[in-house]
């Protein structure tokens, strides 16, 4: 399954380089972008709990192939609205989150994407 990703701030980009060399993954840079394969989306939350407008105009393009998301957040500056979009991704494309987690993630966020992805070869 491919792994497609918006980074801003880098820390997305890290959490997907720690899921391992040979995961196939593309990233999201203005919205535009298609894939013709299911994916899981990695994605910050912007602002105050919102998904990224890029990363929505990708989803909407590329809505059938969406299976599951996993979602990064800042729990220091945004406790209140921590993975917000998250919950707006699962409610809006009836999709599972696999994980939440803060800035670049750590061992047991990865173990979760990385098993998701092994059971959804």
């Amino acid at each position: 399954m491919k792994v497609v990703y918006a980074s801003r701030s880098g820390n997305v980009q890290k959490f997907v380089m720690k899921l391992g060399r040979n995961v196939d993954s593309k990233r999201i840079y203005d919205g535009t972008e298609k894939v013709n394969e299911d994916y899981l989306l990695v994605t910050f939350t912007d602002g105050k709990g919102m998904i990224p407008k890029a990363v929505e105009t990708f989803i909407r393009a590329n809505r059938d192939h969406l299976k599951a998301a996993a979602v990064s957040g800042n729990m220091q500056r945004f406790a209140d609205s921590f993975c917000g979009a998250a919950d707006q991704i699962a409610e809006r494309y009836e999709v599972p989150i696999i994980a939440r987690f803060n800035g670049e993630g750590g061992g047991d966020d990865v173990d979760d994407v990385v098993d998701y992805l092994e059971e959804h070869a």
